[in-house]
């Protein structure tokens, strides 16, 4: 507990509250005695007054003072210990303060449509990391791809699906799609691709030893189905009859001629890719039952059925390959995207139209942002206030106002004494006008 003589925080003004009440005693205890003693009533009635009144403005502003953080002299006397007695109403009060009055959503959202995002915080952070442009988005390009999960990925693709198919919109969308698929042929470069890669399979040894083991097999389940069968088989192989091994040259020759007959115009896989396609547009165009079954067959499959299966591993190779290629020092794939963010800036801030847009788009992102996240300003202040004990709360009070309220003190201490002197010559005067 702090003295009479104490400031709450101490410092050179502290001290000069301190000596303030001391040197008032002293003036009082030298009025009194010149009063007393007749040597100069006047004089010292004076100084007594101004002593007397000064000790008791001094002492009654430093219990004024005290009252507000504690007990003044330890006695729990009613209406002391002001700020920690009240601390939930002076916390609710501050967070109020703060919330609706330093920083209203208003006042907020008026800054932030004034602001000039670009000129003021875009423009200057793009600036200041240009040399390091590229570093920071391969930087933030593989955090993000090493963030993103291909299941998760996959399970968001396969509902977009579903709930895109629920409109009329997209199902002419997707029947326009497969007439255009169908008459300009572009699914037939994969045809092709799918048939030069099956034919040169056809000329390799691997195929040849895949066909010669199915060959084999098939020789050994003929034979199991009776004795007649494995003597013939037997005796097939022992005269030349049987050679499986120019059996699935015979075979790989035939796969090579049937690829390289599908390959050209009048093949019949290119026949059926076209009347598919246009099977298709028929149903999603004509078929309401089909294009209802479609829609819950997506919306039933859309978390762990067939659309996510389909997706996770063409997402998982994607993946891997964007990491693969941001990898690269000389990625050709960053150098474009670099190439593609400086001319972009370049309209920015060339383009007054652009430079708007993206003005709009930054004060709108902000607004929502204090729309839907006001009132954590006045939580974070009412939640910082909440870790502090009574006596931590105190001492950061008094640390930042104690000077101020030893001013007071002093003030107090003088003011009092000029009070008590002028109350005293008041006296003085009215007893002396009475006297004539």
């Amino acid at each position: 507990m702090h003295s009479p003589s104490e400031n709450p925080r101490g410092g050179a003004v502290g001290r000069w509250v301190g000596w303030s009440l001391v040197a008032a005693i002293a003036v009082a205890v030298v009025g009194l005695l010149l009063a007393r003693t007749g040597v100069a009533p006047f004089a010292g009635g004076l100084l007594l007054a101004f002593g007397e009144a000064a000790l008791v403005g001094g002492l009654a502003d430093w219990f004024a003072v005290r009252a507000l953080f504690g007990h003044p002299l330890g006695v729990p006397l009613p209406h002391t210990a002001l700020i920690p007695r009240n601390r939930r109403r002076i916390v609710a009060e501050l967070r109020a303060l703060v919330e609706n009055e330093w920083l209203p959503r208003p006042m907020l959202v008026e800054r932030v449509r004034s602001f000039d995002f670009v000129s003021n915080a875009f423009l200057p952070f793009v600036h200041s990391h240009k040399e390091t442009s590229q570093d920071l988005l391969r930087t933030v390009a593989r955090s993000v791809a090493s963030d993103v999960s291909p299941e998760q990925v996959a399970g968001f693709l396969a509902r977009a699906a579903a709930r895109a198919l629920q409109t009329d919109d997209l199902v002419q969308f997707l029947a326009a799609a497969a007439r255009r698929a169908r008459q300009e042929g572009w699914l037939e470069p994969l045809m092709r691709q799918w048939l030069k890669r099956l034919e040169e399979w056809a000329a390799s040894p691997e195929s040849h030893a895949v066909i010669y083991a199915h060959l084999e097999r098939a020789g050994t389940l003929y034979r199991g189905q009776g004795w007649f069968k494995s003597f013939t088989y037997q005796v097939a192989e022992v005269f030349g009859g049987l050679d499986l091994h120019a059996a699935a040259t015979l075979l790989q020759n035939e796969i090579g001629r049937f690829a390289r007959e599908q390959g050209g115009d009048e093949g019949h896989i290119r026949r059926v890719l076209s009347e598919g396609l246009e099977h298709i547009e028929q149903k999603l165009r004509d078929d309401p039952a089909f294009v209802r079954g479609l829609r819950n067959f997506l919306v039933e499959t859309s978390d762990a059925g067939t659309l996510p299966v389909l997706f996770r591993p063409v997402l998982a190779s994607v993946q891997a390959e964007a990491l693969r290629e941001l990898d690269r020092p000389d990625s050709p794939l960053l150098a474009w995207a670099v190439r593609q963010i400086e001319g972009w800036l370049v309209r920015v801030e060339s383009d007054e139209a652009t430079r708007a847009e993206v003005n709009g788009w930054c004060r709108q992102i902000a607004e929502a942002v204090v729309d839907r996240h006001h009132a954590v300003i006045g939580h974070l202040v009412e939640e910082q206030l909440e870790r502090l004990s009574d006596e931590r709360l105190v001492t950061l009070i008094e640390d930042r106002v104690g000077e101020d309220l030893n001013w007071i003190r002093l003030n107090g201490t003088v003011l009092g004494g000029l009070i008590g002197v002028g109350l005293y010559l008041l006296f003085w005067a009215l007893s002396t006008f009475v006297g004539r």
